[in-house]
């Protein structure tokens, strides 16, 4: 027979019972320990956990430093001053003219808008920029300085474009009219240009004191042109200067090559693209989480404890105790206790002694034994245990493990089916998420491409301009950035009226600006009142050719047109819309016809 440890509590006093009045709670605590828990084996009072874990396979786009470049560029720094708002009544006539709101600098269209060159001058040293077109760009040394008033150090990039005709006047919305003397000017052109600075995409400004010089390539080489600069605060031109043109003396192949893709400016395509591809990497994130949630929901499957058969090469015993009175050791009652071999103090004499009471707790090997405490007054005696089951109580306890490990499996190939499923399902959203990432980025690659060779386009276009023309060079003196001109001031051309009437294809078109192309002179009059479109002024001996703006179509009317309809005595004028594919101001020209 195996000994048995006895256990007598002795009685406790009215006031250390109410001294342990939550002793309820301790009871429910030990009542939840399941008698299978002292079955196991190895694995005894442990809870085996089944993690899974789903591996997405993620993709990785890589983007190069060009394309951040190109669409990481800071917001713009134009004063709030730039932007005007203008109204216009409505004429009496059937004709309407209607022009919305708009910025005092406001080019008709982004497709074919002049674009910038990007150049790398060190702001320490300064140095000279030489761009296709054959002009150049003197910088001094130590010119710049940031918002601050601080001087700047390292690298910065000055972004420049020039405008050399009507077609490139149109397309900047730069507005070319000169008001003097309560008189409107409309500017005939000898060249035009726009320079900026910036570092680490912040502007920087000329430092007092310095100035840039600019050697303008100009096509026209006559000296009735002034030097004039824009003030975008006032919104007017300010006359600098006379201005003086200097023989040219370059040389085509000393032009700075064109620039690199990172320095081709963001169209609104890009941008909109841009905006698409944004929201798509958190996307993919948060599919990732909402099905790693609803993964971690599915019902946990935790395998059940196997029980612990006796064994009888080890000194076993019992507890003989009233487990009413003992109820936290009611876990333990039909196991008996095997001694481990690291129990030096285990004598079957401690089975002769009625302890006054056992503790129960984690042994040295978590979940494998226990350490059980027996106290006598002072007495304590400490045993390493292993619980196991013997006979009828170990074959009940087999059954029921079967029982609970069919119903584990069950559960288990279940969750297993539910993950695999989540899982596609998260995989087949995320790649569709992928899928429309690399068509994005794809359509922005061929975006910049095609601005690149527009770039380009224009480029070429310009230098075989100024090789084939009589050229001569305009030197500015500036001392800030912004846009400067040679520029001569004409009055509206007379001797003829107009009242226009502007159809396409028989279908009226109301235009809220008209310009009236002088053929033969570098000079756009602008027509932006209503006004001044409906009494169009004219000069019958000139050739014009007319580029009509209204809601956000270009149109234009050929020279050849306008002649006929003029000659006719007539006023409706047929218009044509500028087709989707003229995309660069070089095409913009062909379509003007100069």
């Amino acid at each position: 027979m195996k000994p048995k440890f006895t256990l007598d509590r002795p009685k406790v006093s009215e006031d250390e019972i109410n001294k342990h009045k939550d002793f309820d709670s301790l009871v429910k605590q030990f009542k939840e320990q399941s008698i299978e828990k002292a079955r196991s084996d190895v694995n005894f009072l442990k809870n085996k956990k089944v993690t899974y874990t789903a591996v997405i396979a993620g993709v990785a786009v890589i983007c190069t430093l060009t394309y951040f470049t190109v669409f990481k560029k800071p917001a713009s720094t134009q004063s709030a001053h730039d932007k005007i708002n203008t109204s216009q009544s409505q004429s009496s006539s059937s004709t309407k003219f209607s022009k919305p709101s708009t910025a005092f600098i406001n080019p008709p269209s982004a497709k074919i808008a002049v674009p910038y060159s990007s150049y790398k001058v060190d702001a320490v040293n300064g140095g000279e920029i030489k761009h296709p077109s054959q002009s150049k760009i003197k910088i001094p040394q130590k010119a710049f300085v940031n918002k601050q008033g601080q001087d700047i150090v390292g690298e910065i990039e000055i972004k420049y474009r020039e405008f050399h005709n009507q077609a490139e006047i149109i397309a900047s919305g730069i507005p070319m009219t000169y008001d003097s003397a309560g008189t409107q000017y409309h500017f005939e052109s000898a060249g035009m240009f726009d320079i900026k600075g910036y570092q680490n995409g912040e502007p920087v400004y000329v430092k007092p004191g310095k100035t840039l010089t600019v050697e303008l390539a100009s096509q026209q080489s006559g000296n009735h042109y002034n030097q004039y600069e824009l003030d975008t605060l006032q919104h007017q031109w300010t006359c600098i200067k006379k201005d003086v043109a200097v023989a040219f003396k370059g040389d085509a192949k000393s032009a700075s090559p064109a620039t690199s893709p990172g320095d081709v400016p963001a169209s609104p395509k890009m941008k909109q693209l841009q905006s698409q591809l944004d929201v798509i990497p958190p996307r993919i994130d948060s599919v990732k989480t909402v099905y790693n949630k609803k993964i971690n929901q599915l019902p946990a499957a935790t395998q059940p404890a196997k029980p612990t058969k006796a064994n009888q090469n080890r000194p076993q015993f019992e507890l003989d105790v009233d487990y009413k009175e003992f109820p936290e050791l009611a876990a333990f009652k039909n196991a008996v206790f095997e001694v481990g071999e690291e129990n030096k103090n285990y004598t079957k004499d401690l089975a002769g002694i009625t302890w006054g009471s056992a503790e129960i707790s984690e042994g040295p090997q978590k979940g494998k034994n226990y350490l059980l405490t027996l106290k006598l007054r002072e007495r304590v005696e400490k045993l390493v245990v292993y619980p196991a089951l013997t006979g009828a109580s170990y074959d009940a306890a087999i059954k029921q493990y079967d029982k609970k490990l069919a119903d584990y499996n069950s559960l288990l190939t279940k969750r297993l089916a539910d993950e695999k499923r989540l899982k596609d399902e998260m995989e087949a959203k995320q790649k569709a998420y992928i899928e429309e990432q690399k068509k994005l980025t794809d359509a922005m690659l061929k975006e910049q491409i095609r601005i690149r060779q527009e770039m380009q386009k224009q480029f070429e276009s310009t230098m075989n301009i100024l090789n084939n023309t009589a050229k001569v060079t305009r030197v500015f003196q500036i001392s800030h950035f912004g846009i400067c001109n040679s520029d001569c001031p004409s009055s509206m051309p007379r001797g003829a009226m107009m009242e226009p009437m502007f159809v396409e294809a028989s279908q009226p078109i109301n235009p809220y600006t008209v310009y009236l192309v002088e053929h033969g002179r570098n000079i756009v009059f602008n027509l932006s009142t209503p006004g001044a479109i409906k009494h169009m002024s004219y000069d019958p001996t000139k050739d014009y050719t007319l580029c009509v703006l209204s809601g956000s179509a270009i149109y234009t009317c050929s020279k050849d047109v306008f002649k006929a309809v003029a000659a006719s005595g007539k006023n409706t004028l047929p218009l044509v819309k500028l087709p989707d594919n003229v995309d660069n101001t070089g095409d913009f020209k062909t379509a003007l016809g100069i």
